[in-house]
């Protein structure tokens, strides 16, 4: 059956209806252009592909359709759509011929597009980015979050500065996304059990060029009234709507996949929010006969979990009752206790807890972040050394094709060649930068900052019409130094940093000589009062005499504005307490787009700071911080302001320039989702989807033995112990282990020794596995090392212990949880 707009489209430009529907174009400039030339305003506004053609009259889609201009348009765009949508190979193709199971990522939230609201900031921004790279790089993931009716919310600032939160209801028939329908025609529903009885979802599908996003929500007549709200908005901060959205995402989704008749091979759980998809997954198992250790052994082995929160308080945190409650008919038939024993702490249930333990495969969202992440989840692995933690550092990345500037595109095109619109994480294309004129460079850069010049003067005449403000409108001239801070309004960014000293920030932006421009956006969370205040305090601020025109906040900041505002402004103010920003990934987008960073040394910039493509604000270091270092970075931003940018900015604009070619060449391939999902490819969706094949086989033999093993290991380990470590003037060692009912082949034995650095830290380890036992009888056994390794042990300096642990060859990890590991030694 032809949709709505199916039916009004000409013949020859039915076309549009499927591009309309395949978030593809966002993408691609050169299809925004073909829905700006259907009407520019229209276009302009909602950035709506499907609201702009059911609100085009049909006489312009037939002057349209007569219009050799726009035929032409419209033929290249589709080639160019039909071609990526049915490619000869792709990277996944040619690297990975004989995978034949998804990637399943479940997320809270999606930035793909303002046409769709359902994301808050970074976290869906960076799920959306990672969908469009699994769609480019052709893998086969399938992606699944919720559908909120009101989305985040829009953002208003009233006279006072104070944060209004506006929840526009959105209409599903406008928004480019379609319902899955049964064979009959009618809407799919999915059954979820909460509390007493079942909640029944409809699901919807987004295509995102090759990619399936699936969104459930719960608005439908079979449910009561209250069910009907579950989805009502992001984030919803009561807590049984917060505890049943995630019960919906986790295990709803997984009931959506079997309806679908859809069988994962890998589970990547982004954030702790979806982790009740992995209760679904061991009860199914458990239905199919395994016991709960063995589904909980397969499903541990085919999950990834991705952390992104630094500090402690962040992490969702119910009260165990409560979920127990929203859980009831979920657990009908199973031991409760073993279920919820996977989230428990103390009396709240923990989903990032409920994450790890059920996944193998963990990982920060930078190096710092991990190192920082280790250190806040050492007690699940108590006795194993920081740095053995199983927690990896894969730093986030940007979409590149999404955030690069058009002209910036054109200018790559030219000098370095189209490879890297297919490579973009190949660190030696882009040192083609260096080719491109300086003068071309700049004029882009110019053109990119009308462009948000514009907007933020639209923003702020739509503001100041909504109010009643009769005022004129900022005039900034595109060659004055404009700073950009945009990112949610939480205290530990300190937006209000830089307006710590406002006489020294008066003397910085009111030099005729050398205008300044600080441009503010983001939101505060609903509930954030505390953020809400900075957000007052900086409006305030820019209603000053001395400040206004200068310092300036612009309203409801959200995909479309960023765009512009990251390849628009100079410089990219980033100033949190470190180490509380675990990655950041505005910071990469700007500097892709030639923008320069003048940041803290905290989470991505560790890693991208080289001293030749930006500024560290402080300390380079990466000790945390308190309150009491605001002021001294406070005082370091201003003396990196006037000693450094501002003179480089408008004395040796070659050296600018210079920096801005750094930045392009230095993060581009860096920080690219590129290569981001080739990492998560490589470190963990192989690894889980060999390990879950090999589980599986003859009817979950391999799973069956794991957890046999587990079982053994947890029964038997108090009973390991090393009786005595004897050395022989550094020529041997010997080592006396009693194993109890467990044999060597359960266990590694390892000599464990460097320099210490400080108490039971030793850095960069030598490991020595002690191979070989001699059975001594009674579980008794003797491991003997007489080595060149033992030459270094007789140093003062050095020291050393023997370690024993579990050890399976099939695991894939290294460590148990739960702290199964024995030492002895002279390490203290």
């Amino acid at each position: 059956m032809e949709s709505k707009i199916e039916s009004k489209l000409p013949e020859n430009l039915k076309g549009l209806a499927e591009l309309a529907y395949n978030y593809w174009w966002t993408w691609s400039r050169t299809a925004m252009r073909l829905w700006e030339v259907v009407d520019k305003e229209n276009w302009a506004e909602y950035k709506n592909p499907v609201k702009l053609l059911l609100e085009t009259p049909k006489e312009r889609l037939e002057e349209l359709a007569s219009d050799d201009d726009f035929l032409n348009l419209y033929e290249l765009i589709m080639n160019r759509f039909n071609s990526y949508m049915t490619p000869e190979s792709t990277w996944f193709s040619i690297n990975y011929p004989k995978w034949d199971k998804p990637i399943v990522y479940l997320c809270m939230e999606y930035g793909i597009s303002k046409s769709l609201p359902i994301y808050s900031g970074g976290l869906g921004i960076l799920a959306g980015d990672h969908v469009k790279t699994a769609s480019d790089l052709g893998l086969p993931f399938i992606a699944i979050g919720l559908l909120y009716k009101h989305g985040y919310f829009k953002q208003e600032i009233d006279r006072d500065g104070m944060q209004i939160e506006v929840f526009p209801e959105y209409k599903i028939e406008e928004m480019p996304l379609k319902p899955i329908l049964k064979e009959n025609g009618e809407p799919l529903l999915v059954e979820v059990p909460i509390e007493d009885r079942f909640v029944y979802a409809r699901a919807f599908e987004v295509n995102v060029g090759r990619v399936k996003l699936y969104l459930l929500d719960t608005d439908v007549k079979e449910n009561s009234k209250d069910d009907r709200t579950i989805c009502d908005y992001l984030y919803n901060a009561e807590l049984d709507k917060r505890i049943k959205q995630e019960i919906l995402l986790g295990i709803g989704g997984m009931r959506l996949l079997k309806a679908l008749n859809i069988k994962p091979g890998v589970i990547h759980l982004n954030e702790g929010h979806p982790a009740f998809a992995n209760l679904q997954r061991i009860a199914w198992y458990m239905e199919e006969g395994l016991t709960f250790l063995q589904a909980l052994s397969f499903v541990r082995s085919t999950t990834v979990f991705t952390t992104h929160t630094p500090v402690p308080a962040g992490h969702d945190r119910f009260p165990i009752k409560e979920v127990e409650k929203r859980l009831e008919k979920f657990l009908e038939g199973f031991d409760k206790e073993k279920f919820m024993e996977l989230g428990r702490e103390g009396d709240q249930f923990n989903m990032t807890l409920l994450s790890i333990r059920t996944s193998s495969h963990v990982n920060g969202v930078s190096k710092l972040h991990a190192e920082v992440s280790k250190k806040m989840w050492k007690d699940l692995w108590k006795g194993v050394p920081l740095d053995e933690i199983p927690i990896e550092g894969i730093t986030n990345g940007v979409h590149t094709h999404t955030w690069l500037q058009k002209d910036l595109k054109r200018l790559f095109d030219r000098y370095i060649g189209k490879s890297w619109r297919e490579y973009p994480n190949i660190q030696g294309i882009w040192y083609a930068v260096e080719r491109i004129p300086n003068e071309e460079l700049w004029k882009a850069h110019l053109k990119a900052k009308r462009e948000f010049i514009e907007v933020l003067r639209r923003k702020i005449k739509q503001r100041n019409e909504r109010l009643g403000i009769d005022e004129p409108l900022p005039d900034i001239d595109e060659n004055a130094l404009i700073i950009g801070f945009a990112r949610r309004f939480a205290t530990y960014k300190r937006a209000t940093l830089i307006l710590s000293d406002l006489e020294r920030l008066k003397r910085i932006v009111d030099n005729p000589k050398r205008p300044v421009y600080i441009i503010f956006a983001g939101k505060a969370h609903p509930r954030d009062e505390a953020g809400k205040e900075f957000l007052r305090r900086v409006y305030e601020v820019s209603q000053m005499p001395e400040f206004r025109g200068k310092v300036i906040i612009i309203e409801n900041y959200d995909m479309g504005s960023a765009r512009l505002m990251v390849a628009g402004v100079d410089v990219w103010l980033n100033n949190p307490r470190r180490p509380l920003e675990a990655s950041g990934t505005s910071g990469m987008k700007a500097g892709l787009n030639g923008v320069l960073n003048l940041s803290i040394y905290d989470g991505w910039w560790v890693e991208g700071y080289n001293g030749r493509n930006g500024w560290v604000i402080g300390e380079e270091t990466t000790e945390p911080e308190t309150e009491e270092d605001d002021i001294r970075d406070a005082q370091s931003l201003y003396d990196i302001l006037e000693n450094e940018v501002i003179p480089l900015y408008y004395e040796n604009k070659e050296a600018w320039i210079s920096m801005m070619k750094e930045s392009i060449k230095s993060i581009a391939p860096r920080f690219s989702t590129h290569r981001m999902v080739k990492e998560y490819m490589t470190k963990f969706y192989t690894k889980a989807m060999e390990h879950g094949i090999w589980l599986v086989r003859d009817n979950f033999r391999w799973a069956r033995e794991i957890a046999a093993w587990k079982k053994k290991v947890f029964k038997n380990w108090n009973n390991v112990t090393i009786e005595r470590i004897i050395t022989e003037d550094a020529k041997a060692v010997e080592v006396i282990v009693n194993l109890g009912n467990l044999a060597p082949e359960d266990v590694k034995v390892e000599l464990y020794y460097g320099v210490k650095v400080r108490d039971y830290i030793i850095e960069k380890p030598h490991i020595l596995e002690l191979k070989r036992p001699e059975p001594l009888g009674n579980g008794r056994y003797k491991y003997r090392y007489d080595g060149n390794a033992l030459r270094n042990i007789a140093n003062p300096c050095w020291h050393y212990a023997v370690r024993v642990y579990p050890h399976h060859p099939k695991l894939p990890y290294k460590f148990l949880l739960g702290g199964l590991i024995r030492w002895r030694g002279l390490l203290g």
